[in-house]
Protein backbone atom coordinates (compact mmCIF):
# COMPACT_ATOMS: atom_id res chain seq x y z
CA UNK A 1 0.00 0.00 0.00
CA UNK A 2 1.03 3.64 -0.43
CA UNK A 3 0.06 6.91 1.13
CA UNK A 4 -0.16 6.61 4.90
CA UNK A 5 1.42 10.08 5.16
CA UNK A 6 -1.16 12.66 4.08
CA UNK A 7 -3.22 14.15 6.92
CA UNK A 8 -3.14 17.95 6.73
CA UNK A 9 -4.90 20.21 9.26
CA UNK A 10 -5.26 23.94 8.56
CA UNK A 11 -6.08 26.36 11.39
CA UNK A 12 -6.97 30.01 10.80
CA UNK A 13 -6.50 31.75 14.15
CA UNK A 14 -8.22 34.95 12.97
CA UNK A 15 -11.54 33.23 12.33
CA UNK A 16 -11.04 30.11 14.44
CA UNK A 17 -11.85 27.97 11.41
CA UNK A 18 -10.31 24.51 11.16
CA UNK A 19 -10.08 22.66 7.85
CA UNK A 20 -9.15 19.03 7.35
CA UNK A 21 -7.38 18.13 4.14
CA UNK A 22 -5.20 15.50 2.49
CA UNK A 23 -1.78 16.04 0.96
CA UNK A 24 -1.65 14.71 -2.58
CA UNK A 25 0.36 11.52 -2.87
CA UNK A 26 2.20 12.77 -5.94
CA UNK A 27 3.41 15.71 -3.79
CA UNK A 28 4.48 13.40 -0.98
CA UNK A 29 6.41 11.21 -3.41
CA UNK A 30 8.04 14.24 -5.02
CA UNK A 31 8.87 16.14 -1.79
CA UNK A 32 8.50 13.56 1.02
CA UNK A 33 7.37 15.40 4.20
CA UNK A 34 9.07 17.73 6.66
CA UNK A 35 11.12 20.39 4.92
CA UNK A 36 10.22 19.37 1.37
CA UNK A 37 6.45 19.16 1.70
CA UNK A 38 6.40 22.10 4.10
CA UNK A 39 8.16 24.31 1.56
CA UNK A 40 5.84 23.14 -1.20
CA UNK A 41 2.77 24.02 0.88
CA UNK A 42 4.31 27.39 1.76
CA UNK A 43 4.98 28.09 -1.92
CA UNK A 44 1.28 27.51 -2.65
CA UNK A 45 0.02 29.56 0.30
CA UNK A 46 -0.05 32.84 -1.58
CA UNK A 47 2.34 34.45 0.91
CA UNK A 48 5.43 35.92 -0.73
CA UNK A 49 8.84 37.12 0.31
CA UNK A 50 8.83 40.87 0.82
CA UNK A 51 5.68 40.85 2.96
CA UNK A 52 6.15 41.24 6.72
CA UNK A 53 6.90 37.76 8.15
CA UNK A 54 5.01 38.77 11.29
CA UNK A 55 1.78 39.65 9.48
CA UNK A 56 -1.30 37.48 10.13
CA UNK A 57 -1.22 35.92 6.67
CA UNK A 58 2.28 34.54 7.20
CA UNK A 59 1.95 30.74 7.41
CA UNK A 60 3.55 28.57 10.09
CA UNK A 61 3.78 24.92 9.11
CA UNK A 62 4.63 22.04 11.44
CA UNK A 63 5.47 18.93 9.44
CA UNK A 64 6.30 15.41 10.45
CA UNK A 65 7.74 12.96 7.94
CA UNK A 66 6.74 9.63 6.38
CA UNK A 67 9.27 7.70 8.48
CA UNK A 68 8.02 9.13 11.80
CA UNK A 69 6.19 6.58 13.90
CA UNK A 70 7.54 3.67 11.89
CA UNK A 71 10.15 2.90 14.55
CA UNK A 72 12.98 3.57 12.10
CA UNK A 73 15.98 4.73 14.17
CA UNK A 74 16.52 8.52 14.26
CA UNK A 75 13.14 9.20 12.62
CA UNK A 76 11.69 11.44 15.31
CA UNK A 77 12.56 14.91 14.02
CA UNK A 78 9.90 17.43 13.04
CA UNK A 79 10.21 20.54 10.88
CA UNK A 80 8.73 24.03 11.14
CA UNK A 81 8.55 26.04 7.90
CA UNK A 82 7.99 29.81 7.99
CA UNK A 83 9.09 33.16 6.61
CA UNK A 84 12.01 34.11 8.84
CA UNK A 85 11.63 37.51 10.55
CA UNK A 86 15.41 37.45 11.10
CA UNK A 87 16.48 36.80 7.51
CA UNK A 88 13.28 37.93 5.71
CA UNK A 89 13.28 34.80 3.57
CA UNK A 90 11.59 31.41 3.53
CA UNK A 91 13.22 29.29 6.19
CA UNK A 92 12.73 26.21 8.32
CA UNK A 93 13.96 24.68 11.55
CA UNK A 94 14.03 21.13 12.88
CA UNK A 95 13.65 19.61 16.34
CA UNK A 96 14.13 16.17 17.87
CA UNK A 97 12.37 14.73 20.88
CA UNK A 98 8.96 13.14 20.36
CA UNK A 99 7.06 15.81 18.41
CA UNK A 100 7.19 14.23 14.94
CA UNK A 101 5.96 10.86 16.19
CA UNK A 102 3.29 12.19 18.53
CA UNK A 103 1.99 14.45 15.76
CA UNK A 104 1.23 11.36 13.73
CA UNK A 105 -0.22 9.52 16.73
CA UNK A 106 -2.48 12.56 17.26
CA UNK A 107 -3.73 12.36 13.68
CA UNK A 108 -1.82 15.22 12.05
CA UNK A 109 1.01 14.65 9.60
CA UNK A 110 1.12 18.38 8.86
CA UNK A 111 -0.38 21.35 10.73
CA UNK A 112 -0.59 24.69 8.90
CA UNK A 113 -1.42 27.78 10.98
CA UNK A 114 -2.37 31.21 9.65
CA UNK A 115 -4.04 34.32 11.07
CA UNK A 116 -3.78 35.98 14.45
CA UNK A 117 -5.84 35.08 17.52
CA UNK A 118 -7.62 37.90 19.32
CA UNK A 119 -6.15 36.77 22.65
CA UNK A 120 -3.32 34.48 23.79
CA UNK A 121 -4.18 30.99 22.57
CA UNK A 122 -2.88 27.51 22.04
CA UNK A 123 -3.87 24.72 19.69
CA UNK A 124 -4.65 21.16 20.78
CA UNK A 125 -4.60 18.34 18.24
CA UNK A 126 -6.05 14.99 19.28
CA UNK A 127 -7.76 12.21 17.39
CA UNK A 128 -7.21 13.98 14.09
CA UNK A 129 -9.13 17.07 15.25
CA UNK A 130 -7.79 20.51 16.22
CA UNK A 131 -9.17 23.00 18.74
CA UNK A 132 -8.06 26.52 19.69
CA UNK A 133 -8.01 27.19 23.44
CA UNK A 134 -7.31 30.14 25.73
CA UNK A 135 -3.68 30.59 26.84
CA UNK A 136 -4.03 33.82 28.82
CA UNK A 137 -2.83 32.08 31.97
CA UNK A 138 0.32 30.90 30.21
CA UNK A 139 1.30 34.20 28.60
CA UNK A 140 4.47 35.58 30.13
CA UNK A 141 5.69 32.21 31.37
CA UNK A 142 9.11 30.87 30.48
CA UNK A 143 9.18 27.83 28.25
CA UNK A 144 9.93 25.41 31.09
CA UNK A 145 6.94 26.37 33.26
CA UNK A 146 4.59 26.72 30.29
CA UNK A 147 5.40 23.26 28.95
CA UNK A 148 5.07 21.77 32.41
CA UNK A 149 1.65 23.40 32.87
CA UNK A 150 0.38 22.12 29.53
CA UNK A 151 1.53 18.59 30.25
CA UNK A 152 -0.34 18.70 33.57
CA UNK A 153 -3.51 19.31 31.55
CA UNK A 154 -2.89 17.10 28.53
CA UNK A 155 -0.73 14.31 29.96
CA UNK A 156 2.94 13.50 30.09
CA UNK A 157 2.73 11.60 26.82
CA UNK A 158 1.59 14.71 24.93
CA UNK A 159 4.09 16.62 22.79
CA UNK A 160 4.31 20.37 23.30
CA UNK A 161 5.84 23.09 21.11
CA UNK A 162 5.92 26.33 23.10
CA UNK A 163 7.37 29.83 23.04
CA UNK A 164 8.77 31.93 25.88
CA UNK A 165 8.81 35.68 26.52
CA UNK A 166 11.14 36.22 23.55
CA UNK A 167 8.57 34.78 21.17
CA UNK A 168 5.73 36.72 22.78
CA UNK A 169 7.73 39.91 22.29
CA UNK A 170 8.57 38.93 18.71
CA UNK A 171 12.34 38.88 19.10
CA UNK A 172 13.52 38.06 15.60
CA UNK A 173 15.47 34.99 16.70
CA UNK A 174 12.98 33.56 19.19
CA UNK A 175 12.84 29.78 19.25
CA UNK A 176 10.01 27.28 19.58
CA UNK A 177 10.87 24.90 22.42
CA UNK A 178 10.01 21.25 22.98
CA UNK A 179 10.83 18.83 25.79
CA UNK A 180 12.62 21.44 27.90
CA UNK A 181 15.96 21.69 26.07
CA UNK A 182 15.09 20.98 22.46
CA UNK A 183 14.29 23.79 20.05
CA UNK A 184 13.18 24.77 16.62
CA UNK A 185 16.06 27.18 17.09
CA UNK A 186 17.06 28.91 13.90
CA UNK A 187 15.40 31.74 12.03
CA UNK A 188 12.83 33.11 14.46
CA UNK A 189 9.89 30.70 14.28
CA UNK A 190 9.06 31.66 17.87
CA UNK A 191 8.49 35.26 16.77
CA UNK A 192 6.07 34.05 14.09
CA UNK A 193 4.14 32.16 16.78
CA UNK A 194 4.17 35.22 19.02
CA UNK A 195 2.86 37.41 16.21
CA UNK A 196 -0.12 35.06 16.00
CA UNK A 197 -0.80 35.23 19.75
CA UNK A 198 -0.03 31.52 19.74
CA UNK A 199 1.69 30.35 22.92
CA UNK A 200 1.85 26.66 22.14
CA UNK A 201 0.74 23.72 20.05
CA UNK A 202 -0.04 20.47 21.88
CA UNK A 203 -0.36 17.07 20.22
CA UNK A 204 -2.13 14.39 22.26
CA UNK A 205 -1.68 10.80 21.06
CA UNK A 206 -4.83 8.85 20.38
CA UNK A 207 -3.07 5.80 18.96
CA UNK A 208 0.34 4.17 18.90
CA UNK A 209 0.69 2.84 15.39
CA UNK A 210 1.72 4.08 11.98
CA UNK A 211 1.14 1.52 9.27
CA UNK A 212 4.07 0.70 7.01
CA UNK A 213 3.62 -0.42 3.41
CA UNK A 214 5.93 -3.40 3.95
CA UNK A 215 6.03 -4.26 7.67
CA UNK A 216 8.48 -7.14 7.24
CA UNK A 217 10.99 -5.04 5.30
CA UNK A 218 10.48 -2.14 7.72
CA UNK A 219 11.40 -4.32 10.69
CA UNK A 220 14.41 -5.63 8.81
CA UNK A 221 15.58 -2.08 8.15
CA UNK A 222 14.98 -1.08 11.77
CA UNK A 223 17.24 -3.93 12.89
CA UNK A 224 19.89 -3.18 10.27
CA UNK A 225 20.02 0.54 11.01
CA UNK A 226 20.17 -0.02 14.76
CA UNK A 227 23.24 -2.21 14.21
CA UNK A 228 24.84 0.28 11.83
CA UNK A 229 24.32 3.16 14.23
CA UNK A 230 26.15 1.29 16.99
CA UNK A 231 29.37 2.09 15.13
CA UNK A 232 28.26 4.87 12.76
CA UNK A 233 27.19 7.19 15.58
CA UNK A 234 29.46 5.94 18.36
CA UNK A 235 31.17 9.29 18.98
CA UNK A 236 27.80 10.98 19.47
CA UNK A 237 26.71 8.23 21.84
CA UNK A 238 29.90 8.44 23.88
CA UNK A 239 30.45 12.20 23.96
CA UNK A 240 27.33 13.83 22.56
CA UNK A 241 28.23 16.92 20.58
CA UNK A 242 30.35 18.35 23.40
CA UNK A 243 33.45 16.46 22.31
CA UNK A 244 33.62 18.94 19.44
CA UNK A 245 34.68 21.64 21.94
CA UNK A 246 38.04 19.89 22.25
CA UNK A 247 38.29 19.12 18.55
CA UNK A 248 37.44 22.68 17.52
CA UNK A 249 39.85 24.38 19.90
CA UNK A 250 42.56 21.79 19.51
CA UNK A 251 42.67 21.95 15.72
CA UNK A 252 41.58 25.55 15.16
CA UNK A 253 38.00 25.97 13.94
CA UNK A 254 36.25 27.07 17.17
CA UNK A 255 34.85 30.60 16.59
CA UNK A 256 35.97 32.78 19.48
CA UNK A 257 35.77 36.37 20.71
CA UNK A 258 33.30 37.18 17.95
CA UNK A 259 35.13 35.68 15.00
CA UNK A 260 38.59 37.05 15.81
CA UNK A 261 40.10 33.70 16.85
CA UNK A 262 39.67 29.99 16.14
CA UNK A 263 40.56 28.79 19.63
CA UNK A 264 39.12 30.41 22.75
CA UNK A 265 41.52 31.78 25.38
CA UNK A 266 41.17 29.53 28.42
CA UNK A 267 39.06 27.00 26.54
CA UNK A 268 40.34 24.06 28.59
CA UNK A 269 38.07 25.25 31.41
CA UNK A 270 35.14 24.03 29.26
CA UNK A 271 36.89 21.01 27.79
CA UNK A 272 34.49 18.07 27.56
CA UNK A 273 37.14 15.45 28.21
CA UNK A 274 39.10 17.24 30.93
CA UNK A 275 36.41 19.20 32.78
CA UNK A 276 32.74 18.90 31.80
CA UNK A 277 32.60 15.10 31.60
CA UNK A 278 34.51 14.69 34.86
CA UNK A 279 33.04 17.38 37.10
CA UNK A 280 29.75 18.61 35.57
CA UNK A 281 28.22 15.69 33.68
CA UNK A 282 25.40 14.15 35.73
CA UNK A 283 25.73 10.77 34.03
CA UNK A 284 22.25 11.24 32.65
CA UNK A 285 22.04 10.59 28.93
CA UNK A 286 18.68 11.24 27.28
CA UNK A 287 17.37 10.35 23.88
CA UNK A 288 14.82 11.31 21.31
CA UNK A 289 12.02 8.84 20.62
CA UNK A 290 13.12 5.89 18.45
CA UNK A 291 16.81 6.77 18.79
CA UNK A 292 19.43 4.26 19.99
CA UNK A 293 22.20 6.89 20.09
CA UNK A 294 21.12 9.00 23.11
CA UNK A 295 23.53 11.87 22.40
CA UNK A 296 22.14 14.41 24.87
CA UNK A 297 24.40 15.08 27.85
CA UNK A 298 22.98 16.67 31.00
CA UNK A 299 25.37 18.89 32.95
CA UNK A 300 24.73 20.48 36.34
CA UNK A 301 26.12 23.73 37.71
CA UNK A 302 28.10 23.27 40.90
CA UNK A 303 27.88 26.97 41.76
CA UNK A 304 24.27 27.81 40.96
CA UNK A 305 22.51 24.45 41.02
CA UNK A 306 20.20 23.42 38.22
CA UNK A 307 21.08 21.54 35.07
CA UNK A 308 20.70 21.67 31.31
CA UNK A 309 21.25 19.44 28.32
CA UNK A 310 24.22 21.20 26.79
CA UNK A 311 25.15 21.05 23.10
CA UNK A 312 28.28 22.05 21.20
CA UNK A 313 26.67 24.95 19.33
CA UNK A 314 25.38 26.48 22.56
CA UNK A 315 28.79 26.13 24.19
CA UNK A 316 30.47 27.66 21.14
CA UNK A 317 28.05 30.59 21.03
CA UNK A 318 27.66 31.38 24.73
CA UNK A 319 31.27 30.62 25.72
CA UNK A 320 33.45 30.91 22.61
CA UNK A 321 31.93 33.99 20.97
CA UNK A 322 31.43 35.75 24.32
CA UNK A 323 34.63 34.74 26.11
CA UNK A 324 32.68 33.23 29.03
CA UNK A 325 34.76 30.07 29.57
CA UNK A 326 33.57 29.43 33.12
CA UNK A 327 31.52 26.16 33.10
CA UNK A 328 29.07 27.28 35.79
CA UNK A 329 28.41 30.57 34.04
CA UNK A 330 28.01 28.81 30.69
CA UNK A 331 25.42 26.43 32.15
CA UNK A 332 23.56 29.35 33.72
CA UNK A 333 23.53 31.32 30.46
CA UNK A 334 22.28 28.27 28.56
CA UNK A 335 19.45 27.82 31.07
CA UNK A 336 18.30 31.43 30.76
CA UNK A 337 18.45 31.36 26.96
CA UNK A 338 16.34 28.19 26.86
CA UNK A 339 13.76 29.45 29.34
CA UNK A 340 13.38 32.80 27.57
CA UNK A 341 12.95 30.94 24.27
CA UNK A 342 15.92 32.25 22.28
CA UNK A 343 18.13 30.69 19.63
CA UNK A 344 21.42 30.17 21.47
CA UNK A 345 23.52 30.51 18.29
CA UNK A 346 22.18 33.93 17.36
CA UNK A 347 22.16 35.00 21.01
CA UNK A 348 25.86 34.24 21.36
CA UNK A 349 26.56 36.05 18.10
CA UNK A 350 24.78 39.27 19.09
CA UNK A 351 26.37 39.25 22.55
CA UNK A 352 29.75 38.69 20.92
CA UNK A 353 29.08 41.50 18.44
CA UNK A 354 28.30 43.91 21.28
CA UNK A 355 31.47 42.92 23.14
CA UNK A 356 33.51 43.29 19.94
CA UNK A 357 32.20 46.81 19.41
CA UNK A 358 32.51 47.72 23.10
CA UNK A 359 36.16 46.73 23.26
CA UNK A 360 36.85 48.77 20.11
CA UNK A 361 35.26 51.87 21.62
CA UNK A 362 32.25 51.88 19.28
CA UNK A 363 29.78 51.26 22.14
CA UNK A 364 30.08 52.84 25.58
CA UNK A 365 31.07 50.47 28.42
CA UNK A 366 27.89 51.33 30.31
CA UNK A 367 25.68 50.25 27.43
CA UNK A 368 27.88 47.44 26.12
CA UNK A 369 29.69 44.46 27.59
CA UNK A 370 33.24 43.14 27.86
CA UNK A 371 34.25 39.68 26.69
CA UNK A 372 33.97 37.27 29.60
CA UNK A 373 31.53 39.36 31.67
CA UNK A 374 29.01 36.63 32.43
CA UNK A 375 26.84 38.70 34.78
CA UNK A 376 26.33 41.42 32.18
CA UNK A 377 25.75 38.80 29.48
CA UNK A 378 22.98 37.25 31.58
CA UNK A 379 21.41 40.67 32.14
CA UNK A 380 21.53 41.33 28.39
CA UNK A 381 19.76 38.05 27.62
CA UNK A 382 16.77 39.15 29.71
CA UNK A 383 16.88 42.57 28.03
CA UNK A 384 16.86 40.92 24.59
CA UNK A 385 13.88 38.72 25.50
CA UNK A 386 11.97 41.76 26.77
CA UNK A 387 13.28 44.07 24.01
CA UNK A 388 14.42 46.62 26.58
CA UNK A 389 17.25 49.16 26.25
CA UNK A 390 20.18 47.91 24.20
CA UNK A 391 18.39 44.56 24.17
CA UNK A 392 15.86 46.00 21.73
CA UNK A 393 18.69 46.66 19.27
CA UNK A 394 20.25 43.23 19.79
CA UNK A 395 16.83 41.59 19.36
CA UNK A 396 17.05 42.46 15.65
CA UNK A 397 19.93 40.02 15.08
CA UNK A 398 23.56 40.74 14.22
CA UNK A 399 23.01 42.25 10.77
CA UNK A 400 20.46 44.86 11.78
CA UNK A 401 21.99 45.46 15.22
CA UNK A 402 25.36 46.26 13.65
CA UNK A 403 23.64 48.77 11.37
CA UNK A 404 21.80 50.37 14.30
CA UNK A 405 25.09 50.64 16.19
CA UNK A 406 26.74 52.31 13.20
CA UNK A 407 29.09 49.50 12.21
CA UNK A 408 27.45 47.25 9.60
CA UNK A 409 30.88 45.96 8.54
CA UNK A 410 31.32 44.27 11.93
CA UNK A 411 28.45 41.81 11.53
CA UNK A 412 29.27 38.22 10.62
CA UNK A 413 26.21 36.80 8.84
CA UNK A 414 25.03 35.41 5.52
CA UNK A 415 21.57 36.31 4.26
CA UNK A 416 20.80 37.72 7.71
CA UNK A 417 21.48 34.51 9.67
CA UNK A 418 24.49 34.22 11.97
CA UNK A 419 26.86 31.25 11.58
CA UNK A 420 27.48 28.33 13.89
CA UNK A 421 30.60 26.71 15.32
CA UNK A 422 32.82 26.14 12.29
CA UNK A 423 35.08 28.93 11.04
CA UNK A 424 35.31 28.69 7.22
CA UNK A 425 38.75 30.26 7.15
CA UNK A 426 40.16 26.97 8.45
CA UNK A 427 37.39 24.71 7.06
CA UNK A 428 36.99 25.75 3.42
CA UNK A 429 34.05 23.47 2.58
CA UNK A 430 32.08 25.46 5.14
CA UNK A 431 32.65 28.58 3.05
CA UNK A 432 30.57 27.02 0.27
CA UNK A 433 28.08 25.57 2.77
CA UNK A 434 27.43 28.97 4.37
CA UNK A 435 27.29 30.75 1.00
CA UNK A 436 24.61 28.64 -0.70
CA UNK A 437 22.46 27.74 2.32
CA UNK A 438 18.96 29.12 1.87
CA UNK A 439 18.46 29.74 5.58
CA UNK A 440 21.62 31.88 5.69
CA UNK A 441 24.86 30.90 7.46
CA UNK A 442 23.42 27.48 8.26
CA UNK A 443 25.95 24.78 9.20
CA UNK A 444 23.35 22.04 8.76
CA UNK A 445 22.42 22.93 5.18
CA UNK A 446 25.19 20.64 3.95
CA UNK A 447 27.08 19.71 7.15
CA UNK A 448 30.29 20.40 5.23
CA UNK A 449 32.21 20.22 8.50
CA UNK A 450 31.79 16.43 8.23
CA UNK A 451 33.90 16.61 5.05
CA UNK A 452 36.35 19.25 6.27
CA UNK A 453 37.23 18.12 9.80
CA UNK A 454 38.45 14.61 8.84
CA UNK A 455 40.29 16.12 5.87
CA UNK A 456 38.23 14.46 3.14
CA UNK A 457 37.98 15.58 -0.50
CA UNK A 458 41.44 17.10 -0.60
CA UNK A 459 41.75 18.32 2.98
CA UNK A 460 40.47 21.18 5.10
CA UNK A 461 41.86 23.92 2.85
CA UNK A 462 40.79 22.32 -0.45
CA UNK A 463 38.40 24.34 -2.63
CA UNK A 464 38.39 22.36 -5.88
CA UNK A 465 35.67 20.37 -7.62
CA UNK A 466 36.26 17.29 -5.46
CA UNK A 467 35.42 19.32 -2.35
CA UNK A 468 32.41 20.95 -4.03
CA UNK A 469 31.00 17.57 -5.07
CA UNK A 470 31.50 16.14 -1.59
CA UNK A 471 29.64 19.11 -0.04
CA UNK A 472 26.85 18.78 -2.61
CA UNK A 473 26.38 15.10 -1.80
CA UNK A 474 25.82 15.93 1.87
CA UNK A 475 23.61 18.87 0.89
CA UNK A 476 21.36 16.46 -1.00
CA UNK A 477 21.34 13.83 1.73
CA UNK A 478 20.49 16.54 4.27
CA UNK A 479 17.51 17.57 2.15
CA UNK A 480 16.28 13.97 2.37
CA UNK A 481 17.05 13.72 6.09
CA UNK A 482 15.06 16.92 6.72
CA UNK A 483 12.11 15.63 4.71
CA UNK A 484 11.95 11.94 5.64
CA UNK A 485 12.53 13.19 8.54
CA UNK A 486 15.79 11.76 10.00
CA UNK A 487 18.45 13.11 12.34
CA UNK A 488 21.61 14.14 10.50
CA UNK A 489 23.75 12.46 13.14
CA UNK A 490 22.97 9.25 11.28
CA UNK A 491 24.86 10.35 8.17
CA UNK A 492 27.53 7.65 8.67
CA UNK A 493 24.85 4.97 8.75
CA UNK A 494 22.12 6.26 6.42
CA UNK A 495 23.77 6.39 3.01
CA UNK A 496 21.80 6.60 -0.22
CA UNK A 497 21.14 2.85 -0.39
CA UNK A 498 19.84 2.75 3.19
CA UNK A 499 17.66 5.80 2.59
CA UNK A 500 16.12 4.21 -0.51
CA UNK A 501 15.39 0.91 1.22
CA UNK A 502 14.00 2.54 4.37
CA UNK A 503 11.70 4.91 2.51
CA UNK A 504 10.46 2.25 0.11
CA UNK A 505 9.72 -0.14 2.98
CA UNK A 506 7.65 2.42 4.89
CA UNK A 507 5.98 4.36 2.07
CA UNK A 508 5.58 1.72 -0.64
CA UNK A 509 7.12 4.10 -3.16
CA UNK A 510 9.63 2.80 -5.69
CA UNK A 511 12.56 5.15 -5.24
CA UNK A 512 15.91 4.41 -6.76
CA UNK A 513 19.10 6.14 -5.73
CA UNK A 514 18.77 8.41 -8.74
CA UNK A 515 15.11 9.31 -8.24
CA UNK A 516 15.69 9.98 -4.53
CA UNK A 517 18.55 12.28 -5.44
CA UNK A 518 16.13 14.10 -7.72
CA UNK A 519 13.75 14.55 -4.78
CA UNK A 520 16.60 16.20 -2.87
CA UNK A 521 17.58 18.38 -5.81
CA UNK A 522 13.94 19.38 -6.34
CA UNK A 523 13.66 20.51 -2.70
CA UNK A 524 16.89 22.53 -2.92
CA UNK A 525 15.89 24.22 -6.16
CA UNK A 526 12.32 24.94 -5.01
CA UNK A 527 13.63 26.68 -1.90
CA UNK A 528 16.01 28.82 -3.97
CA UNK A 529 13.20 29.83 -6.31
CA UNK A 530 10.91 30.72 -3.43
CA UNK A 531 13.52 33.16 -2.12
CA UNK A 532 14.62 34.37 -5.54
CA UNK A 533 18.23 33.96 -4.40
CA UNK A 534 21.06 35.12 -6.69
CA UNK A 535 24.83 35.36 -6.43
CA UNK A 536 24.60 38.66 -4.54
CA UNK A 537 22.93 36.95 -1.59
CA UNK A 538 25.45 34.10 -1.66
CA UNK A 539 28.23 36.47 -0.59
CA UNK A 540 30.26 35.80 2.53
CA UNK A 541 30.76 38.48 5.21
CA UNK A 542 33.65 40.85 4.38
CA UNK A 543 35.48 39.99 7.59
CA UNK A 544 35.94 36.37 6.50
CA UNK A 545 37.37 37.59 3.18
CA UNK A 546 39.70 40.24 4.63
CA UNK A 547 40.55 39.37 8.26
CA UNK A 548 42.88 36.38 8.69
CA UNK A 549 42.83 34.23 11.82
CA UNK A 550 46.00 32.80 13.32
CA UNK A 551 46.46 29.25 14.52
CA UNK A 552 49.70 27.54 15.46
CA UNK A 553 51.79 30.09 13.64
CA UNK A 554 49.81 30.05 10.39
CA UNK A 555 47.39 32.60 8.95
CA UNK A 556 44.06 31.61 7.39
CA UNK A 557 41.49 33.52 5.34
CA UNK A 558 38.90 32.80 2.64
CA UNK A 559 39.97 34.69 -0.46
CA UNK A 560 37.50 36.27 -2.85
CA UNK A 561 38.90 34.00 -5.58
CA UNK A 562 38.31 30.86 -3.50
CA UNK A 563 34.73 31.86 -2.70
CA UNK A 564 33.92 32.68 -6.31
CA UNK A 565 35.61 29.58 -7.74
CA UNK A 566 33.72 27.25 -5.41
CA UNK A 567 30.47 29.08 -6.07
CA UNK A 568 30.79 28.95 -9.87
CA UNK A 569 31.65 25.24 -9.73
CA UNK A 570 28.63 24.66 -7.53
CA UNK A 571 26.34 26.63 -9.87
CA UNK A 572 27.56 24.64 -12.87
CA UNK A 573 27.05 21.29 -11.16
CA UNK A 574 23.69 22.29 -9.64
CA UNK A 575 22.34 23.59 -12.97
CA UNK A 576 22.30 27.33 -12.20
CA UNK A 577 23.48 30.17 -14.41
CA UNK A 578 26.33 32.48 -13.34
CA UNK A 579 23.87 34.71 -11.48
CA UNK A 580 22.85 31.74 -9.38
CA UNK A 581 19.44 31.19 -10.96
CA UNK A 582 18.27 27.68 -11.84
CA UNK A 583 18.17 27.29 -15.60
CA UNK A 584 15.01 26.42 -17.49
CA UNK A 585 16.49 23.01 -18.31
CA UNK A 586 17.12 22.33 -14.63
CA UNK A 587 13.55 23.26 -13.71
CA UNK A 588 12.13 21.07 -16.45
CA UNK A 589 14.33 18.12 -15.52
CA UNK A 590 13.29 18.33 -11.87
CA UNK A 591 9.66 19.22 -12.67
CA UNK A 592 9.74 22.34 -10.52
CA UNK A 593 7.15 24.86 -11.62
CA UNK A 594 7.74 28.60 -11.38
CA UNK A 595 3.99 28.97 -10.95
CA UNK A 596 4.22 27.00 -7.70
CA UNK A 597 6.66 29.49 -6.23
CA UNK A 598 5.07 32.71 -7.39
CA UNK A 599 8.41 33.86 -8.77
CA UNK A 600 7.49 33.38 -12.41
Amino acid sequence: MEGTFSRLIRVDLSSGAVRYDEARQEDVKAYLGGRGLGLLLASRSGFRRGVDPLSPDSPLIFASGPLAGSGMPLSSRAVAVFMSPLANRWSYSTVGGSLAVIMRYAGADVLMVTGRASRPSYIVVEGGRAEVRDASGLWGMGTLDAERALKEVHGDDSAVAVIGPAGENMVRFASINHETWRQFGRGGGGAVMGSKNLKAVVFVPSGRAVEAADPEMTWAMISEMTRRLATGAKSYRDNGTLGTIDAGNGTGFFPSLYWTRVSAPGWRRISWFDVLSKYYYTGKRTTCLHCPVACHKTVASRRYGGYVELEYETAMALAGLTGVVDPDELIQLAHVVDDMGLDSITTGNVLGLLAYLTERGAVSPGEGVRFGDAARMRELIFMIARREGIGKVLSLGAKEAAKELGHPEAAVEVKGLEPAGYDPRTLKGMALNYAVAERGADHLWASAYAVDIPGLAGGRQATGEEKVRAVMDLEERNAVYDSAVLCKFGRNAYGWDELVRSLNAVTGFDYTKETLRQVAQRIIVLHRLMNGTTVEEDRLPPRWLSEPVEFEGKSYVVTEAEWRSMLMTYYRLRGYDEEGRPTKETLEALRVSLVQTGQG
